[in-house]
């Protein structure tokens, strides 16, 4: 059995895969509010918003993590998307 050094260091490098797959997220966020501006579309979309929360739930469901917690993890990340995307439009 791993000793708690050994396994904070794991998280420690969970942690930077999850930091670097967010920025990817929101560099390709950044791509799609430049895509919606060009077409004239508003910059967020509250039905994709219940899709991507539904998504997570069912994401997190698979790895058993519950809904709250995937509802928690979801308003981050859209939060985060949302204020940048509306930085775009500005």
């Amino acid at each position: 059995m791993p000793n708690t050094d050994e396994l904070r260091q794991q998280i420690e490098v969970i942690d930077e895969q999850i930091i670097d797959l967010i920025a990817t997220r929101m560099e390709i966020a950044d791509e799609l509010a430049k895509a919606k501006k060009k077409s004239s579309q508003r910059y967020w979309d509250e039905e994709k918003e219940r899709m991507v929360i539904q998504r997570y739930h069912e994401l997190c469901e698979e790895v058993s993590l519950s809904e709250t917690e995937a509802r928690q993890i979801a308003e981050v990340i859209l939060h985060i998307s949302k204020e940048r995307q509306k930085q775009i439009f500005e």
